[in-house]
């Protein structure tokens, strides 16, 4: 059993929590100007956007949940921890946008054919609102090194981008009467979340597969493990991660020894190897030559 998540997985999961809290709190304030400002300007990319900040707000309190709760130190129902929490949360947050953006999509599209006017004043005024709690939104968690954080972050980017559009979109509007650009931003910004965030659950998918990491070379790694002296040959070899930070290895040694001191010095080689792309835990087992 691994007594505990790695130092530097568990500091990187902490300051999520902290980053997805303050993220939930601005999105609830934000969620309630966007229903009145959608409202008042009769927008419909406010109006979409206030669509989907319910379901953000939902989405972000749940990711907040399950990235406190993957702090969580290994027990005997859950041996390898629940790091992968934080992981199943990024899964969730990307499904529930992108099923977002499939609704925004319908919107737009049929808002093409049938155009309102918006009332680009009032755009103008939600356009900044949106950009200063959507820009700190954002900043809290694009630089996150969680999978959670990176579905969150490119959400909200893509929420930063509209409200730019949106304020780009009403000082159009006041001097020229463009109202069909109002769905045509929304169409854009949504096939770009959608693909986005498809990629973001691609990822994350290949993970719970137990995927070796792409950052990682296990061929690189088989090497050094065969210049270890005594060595023979490597039978079989995992490399996967919890989290996408924290990395398991598990692998089958065939050596020419029996010396206890030179397995030992063997296991210790291994260890020093598994430091060097954050391993939390190795597991060895020797087949004598």
């Amino acid at each position: 059993m691994v007594d505990s998540i790695s130092d530097k997985s568990k500091n990187y999961h902490k300051k999520a929590s902290t980053n997805i809290s303050i993220t939930l709190l601005l999105t609830f304030l934000f969620n309630i100007i966007v229903i009145c400002g959608g409202l008042y300007t009769n927008s419909v990319a406010i109006l979409s956007d206030s669509i989907h900040e319910v379901a953000d707000t939902l989405c972000i309190f749940i990711s907040w949940v399950l990235e406190k709760a993957s702090l969580k130190n290994p027990d005997d129902k859950y041996t390898y921890g629940y790091q992968r929490l934080s992981l199943l949360s990024a899964l969730i947050t990307s499904f529930f946008v992108i099923g977002a953006s499939i609704f925004v999509l319908y919107e737009s599209f049929t808002r093409i054919f049938y155009i309102i006017k918006p009332d680009a004043k009032g755009m103008f005024i939600f356009g900044i609102i949106g950009i200063i709690f959507k820009g700190y939104s954002f900043y809290k968690v694009y630089n996150g090194q969680t999978y959670n954080e990176k579905a969150i972050s490119l959400h909200l980017l893509g929420d930063l981008l509209e409200w730019v559009a949106i304020l780009i979109l009403s000082i159009i509007l006041m001097f020229s009467d463009l109202v069909i650009l109002d769905p045509i931003i929304s169409l854009i910004i949504a096939i770009w979340l959608i693909y986005s965030l498809g990629k973001t659950s691609i990822e994350s998918i290949r993970i719970f597969l137990q995927k070796v990491p792409d950052q990682y070379n296990l061929k690189e790694i088989k090497e050094k493990i065969l210049k270890i002296d005594n060595v023979c040959e490597i039978i079989n070899i995992h490399l996967w991660s919890l989290d996408g930070i924290a990395l398991i290895l598990t692998c089958k040694l065939k050596v020419k020894t029996t010396n206890k001191d030179d397995l030992i010095q063997i296991r210790n080689d291994i260890s020093k190897i598994s430091k060097e792309y954050d391993v939390i835990e190795e597991t060895v087992e020797f087949i004598f030559n």
